[in-house]
């Protein structure tokens, strides 16, 4: 039917449009409202209107979490390192609307349209796996930035994957991590075959999300832990509990298994 082809195109449409209005106004309301406040203040203020436009953003796209009730753990005053499987970019916006903080991203993310001034702004932490010294100097950042007491959110497998198995983390986000005053939360995540973004653009993949009416993310968290160990050796525990959750999660979007 006729209908068939211009609904999801409308939706398209209409989607991409809320998602360079909702950028452009949030970031001009942060920047009003942190010249008005106090420098220690100002990055409070930030990650207050960021969680609120990355929920904006989830509902605009017809992204639908199933997480449960109370599952993430307060915030305590505590560093807290996050680390979740990663299967789209919509894993970035669900995890900053439960947490807060910084991601660690590819590099390529800081030239993606709209989104990549946001990410630039918010703080990410662009690593680029084929260019000499930028692993190195992502580490650094990570280890001073959980010094000073912040959240950051990585995704060790390093790439985005279909299905549910967790591939091998690499190992130089754990660097150091086990001398640091820190929590590590594990996140899993899953979510309806074919919505993962593999083997396509982001704008190809923006389009084919925009075009579903709903999309649904299950979502498991764990308890926080205390790492502990050679680097390697946190990065493996950690990723059985990420495939733990992965698993879990899964239940909770098909009661039946994957």
């Amino acid at each position: 039917m006729l209908s068939d082809r211009i609904v999801p195109r409308l939706r398209v449409s209409a989607r991409a449009s809320g998602l360079a209005l909702l950028t452009v106004v949030q970031l001009g309301a942060v920047q009003a409202h942190q010249r008005i406040v106090r420098e220690p203040r100002r990055d409070e203020v930030f990650q207050r209107h960021m969680r609120v436009w990355v929920r904006m953003l989830l509902k605009m796209f017809g992204v639908r979490p199933i997480v449960e009730p109370g599952a993430a753990p307060p915030k305590t005053a505590k560093a807290r390192l996050v680390v979740s499987n990663h299967r789209s970019p919509i894993d970035i916006a669900i995890l900053l609307s439960i947490f807060g903080g910084q991601v660690l991203s590819r590099a390529d993310l800081a030239d993606w349209p709209i989104l990549g001034v946001a990410a630039r702004k918010a703080g990410t932490i662009f690593v680029d796996r084929d260019a000499s010294g930028s692993g190195a100097r992502a580490i650094r950042t990570i280890q001073r930035r959980l010094k000073d007491g912040a959240t950051i959110i990585v995704f060790p497998e390093g790439t985005t994957f279909p299905g549910d198995e967790v591939r091998p983390f690499r190992v130089g986000a754990f660097v150091g991590v086990q001398h640091l005053d820190l929590e590590v939360v594990c996140v899993g995540l899953a979510y309806e075959p074919g919505a993962e973004f593999v083997d396509e653009s982001f704008l190809q993949h923006l389009d084919r999300t925009a075009r579903r009416p709903i999309t649904r993310v299950a979502i498991r968290i764990g308890q926080p832990l205390r790492p502990s160990g050679r680097a390697a050796d946190v990065a493996e525990s950690l990723r059985q509990q990420v495939q733990r959750l992965t698993h879990e999660a899964r239940t909770s979007l098909d009661p039946h298994g994957a």
